[in-house]
């Protein structure tokens, strides 16, 4: 019972934690990818239109 009991405490803890690292990778990549698109659509004004 006492091992359940710690799993029962520590498993929400750990979700939270991985939730907060992936939410961190993916808000990085976000920006970069935003980036990639502004610098495309300005070569694409500058060169096509």
């Amino acid at each position: 019972m006492v091992m359940n009991h710690e799993i029962i405490i520590f498993t929400p803890f750990f979700a939270v934690l991985i939730g907060f690292i992936f939410f961190r990778i993916f808000k990085k990549r976000k920006r970069s990818a935003k980036s990639i698109y502004k610098l495309i659509d300005d070569l694409e004004k500058k060169y096509i239109y």
